[in-house]
């Protein structure tokens, strides 16, 4: 009962959890809830939902209003009688964009509970058009079963983290039905809610909510696990700076969280299969888990029950890069686990890590964990510290531990850690056998079956995908070019007595390879291709754009320019907000660049490399490989990276650009065969698990007839 609540007359969010304090209780104690939550956005759609989690389990109902605005255009033409069917075509069209552009995880929750309540009878929605201006008043009404009722108002003020409205600052006035003294609050609202719904407001047209908008949340409902008011308070908490303070969680041990991401946490089964095999493996090993099938949590939930059952553990984890590595250790904190992070200067890790090391070697410290960038592990200073560490409480953690079978990096691993654990998609090198070879050698062999992509994709750990193969031939110029480089490269390997390239020191082979490389990335007519592909599809929000580290020459320029600046030129010709992603981007700058991707403040990523590994960017729904290498390595990582699942992310799209040259007869035709053999090297790994197979097969058909390829992709 509503009665019974300890309710407050006034809620702010910086003293309150009006989530936890306010919503939830009265919405387990409501069988009615009316909503007025003003013009619609992204943020007051996630502001209207919260807490309905809770209404859920109750056989109540709710009606909910939202606000649209009217152009004056709009408005003149309700002065005269026209037809309203236009205003709810274009709300219904604006509606379903907006919420397609949710990626944040407690946003979508909140709206997949909205929407189940649709689909299933228990919630009416209404659209309030004002006449001039927009509906833009926040209330809310709560009725249990003996009739009693609470109204409360406020507003949650707007902001550009439109899609992060717990952020933004929150305040309501409360007023409890029974209490009389408090009618000329409370009745103003209860009478002023009624006419709205009716459609007698003045100035003010409210109209059912359109049946495109009802179909899509129905749509939605159909997939929607019905969530738990838990969920949504961890979600909550997990956006705020309090979460992730180490000063309120100072001294917890490492344990395994309830909640993770946005649902209970449990282990799926290749993760349970590969730690048992770890673990049956005396602790050693590699887990060859494709992209995006949780290789982080997975190494992290075996050194928690490690600690457990051993209850003395050193967890060094060791990353390639310091975005990869701040990624560790926002997930580790999830597990109460806070680690010294061996990054950055050294001046902000050194006296702590030291400290650490003599704690734990005295017993004062029974778990201590490192993060560690590899650039830092391979320092003098740091395999001073790691040597003092004691071998047998040591877990080594290599996260893309490929890098780790470089002989130089190989030698600076510890030898004295008796437990250790690489992660790699694609730990096998694809031609440097020694590498492989050093690999196994430190971390023992990959352990069990093999996690792939398609594995992955069968069991819904990964999004499906469609595959678009966009051919570009290369100009006279650059084929000419192509056939010299491959002449000398293929009179070097001549000379090294190795067609096949094995990799031995050869500084001008190598820059011979280099330069053809770029040369294909680079090539002047994927300039063209993609401003015919933009101007054929629509703008899409949280796309990524690879490029080549080379030059080019566009038609528009009147010399040459780095590719990424070219196809940021041509993003902002067809009305694409975008952001460069390379090397040249300081950290903090990529960090922000994320941030506003994520939010869909800008539409687009153009990136060099720099997203290939380690960076999470799961809501990314389209990619557009511009350049590639042969390195089967680089494009599995690609695609893993942009098959991550998100909410409401259904399949995502990879526009692939081709190079291939012009059919000639006669001595050239040996080196476009290869040219066209290498490039297929990676389109039938793509083709191979797309959704739309055969598109990409009857589109590359009279090229593999013309060069008799046709076993490399069938």
């Amino acid at each position: 009962m509503l009665k019974t609540l300890s309710l407050k007359a006034v809620y702010r969010s910086d003293e309150d959890n009006i989530l936890q304090d306010f919503y939830l209780p009265a919405l387990e104690s409501a069988i009615s809830y009316d909503r007025a939550v003003g013009y619609f956005s992204a943020s007051m759609l996630s502001y209207a939902s919260q807490g309905l989690t809770a209404f859920i389990k109750h056989d109540g109902k709710m009606r909910l209003v939202i606000g649209a605005e009217l152009s004056e255009d709009e408005s003149n033409a309700i002065k005269r009688g026209y037809d309203l069917r236009y205003l709810n075509d274009k709300f219904a069209e604006y509606f379903s964009s907006s919420i397609e552009e949710i990626n944040d995880a407690l946003f979508y929750r909140r709206l997949e509970a909205l929407s189940w309540l649709v689909a299933n009878g228990r919630l009416d929605i209404k659209v309030a058009f004002k006449k001039r201006g927009m509906y833009h008043e926040k209330i809310g009404i709560f009725g249990d079963e003996v009739g009693d009722k609470v109204v409360f108002q406020g507003s949650a003020n707007e902001s550009t983290r439109a899609l992060l409205p717990d952020f933004n600052f929150e305040s309501i006035n409360v007023f409890p039905c029974w209490r009389k003294e408090l009618s000329d609050h409370f009745q103003p609202y209860l009478d002023g809610f009624e006419r709205l719904w009716d459609n007698k407001t003045k100035r003010t047209i409210v109209l059912d909510f359109p049946a495109a908008a009802k179909e899509k949340l129905i749509h939605i409902a159909k997939k929607a696990v019905i969530p738990q008011p838990q969920i949504e308070i961890t979600l909550c908490e997990r956006l705020t700076p309090y979460y992730h303070s180490e000063e309120i969680n100072k001294g917890l041990l490492p344990s395994v969280p309830e909640i993770l991401g946005d649902s209970t946490f449990e282990l799926m089964d290749h993760q349970k299969e590969a730690l048992n095999a770890w673990k049956a493996n005396d602790f050693q090993g590699i887990m060859a888990l494709a992209t995006g099938a949780g290789k982080t949590i997975t190494a992290i939930y075996g050194a928690v029950k490690i600690f457990e059952v051993s209850k003395k553990l050193f967890l060094v984890i060791a990353v390639p890069y310091q975005n990869l590595a701040d990624q560790w250790v926002e997930v580790l904190r999830i597990f109460n686990i806070f680690p010294i992070q061996c990054y950055g200067s050294s001046n902000n890790w050194v006296d702590n890590l030291s400290k650490a090391i003599t704690f734990f070697q005295t017993g004062a410290k029974d778990f201590v964990s490192i993060v560690v960038v590899n650039r830092t592990l391979f320092s003098h200073n740091f395999q001073n510290f790691l040597k003092q560490i004691p071998g047998n409480n040591l877990l080594f953690v290599g996260d893309e531990c490929h890098y780790h079978s470089a002989e130089g990096l190989a030698k600076s691993l510890p030898g004295q850690a008796r437990m250790r654990l690489g992660l790699s998609a694609t730990p096998v090198h694809y031609v440097n056998h020694e590498a492989t070879k050093r690999l196994i050698s430190y971390y023992g062999n990959v352990l069990a079956k093999k996690y792939d992509l398609a594995d992955a994709l069968r069991d819904g750990v990964l999004t499906p995908y469609t595959y678009h193969v966009i051919l570009v031939d290369l100009t006279p110029e650059e084929t000419e070019r192509y056939y010299d480089l491959s002449i000398q490269i293929s009179q070097l390997a001549a000379q090294q007595g190795n067609k096949d390239l094995d990799p031995e020191p050869n500084g001008r082979l190598d820059r011979l390879l280099f330069e053809r490389s770029r040369l294909l990335g680079s090539a002047q007519n994927k300039l063209v291709a993609l401003r015919n592909l933009l101007s054929s599809i629509e703008k899409t929000k949280l796309s990524i754009f690879y490029c080549g580290d080379g030059s080019v020459e566009d038609e528009d320029t009147t010399e040459p320019m780095r590719q990424v600046n070219a196809v940021s030129l041509i993003l902002q010709e067809n009305g694409w907000t975008n952001a460069h992603f390379t090397s040249r981007e300081s950290r903090k700058e990529r960090q922000s660049i994320l941030t506003h991707f994520r939010l869909g403040q800008i539409d687009s990523l153009v990136a060099i490399r720099c997203l290939d590994e380690g960076i999470d960017i799961p809501a990314c729904r389209k990619a557009f490989i511009l350049a590639s290498s042969r390195n089967p390595k680089q494009f599995i990582q690609r695609r893993g990276r942009i098959l991550r699942k998100a909410p409401g992310k259904e399949y995502a799209e990879i526009y692939d650009f081709v190079v291939k040259m012009p059919y000639v007869q006669g001595e050239g035709s040996v080196y476009e065969r290869c040219l066209i053999k290498r490039e297929l090297e990676r389109v039938a790994e793509f083709v191979r698990l797309s959704k739309n197979k055969s598109e990409s097969i009857n589109i590359l058909m009279p090229i593999l007839e013309q060069y008799r390829l046709e076993h490399c992709i069938i």
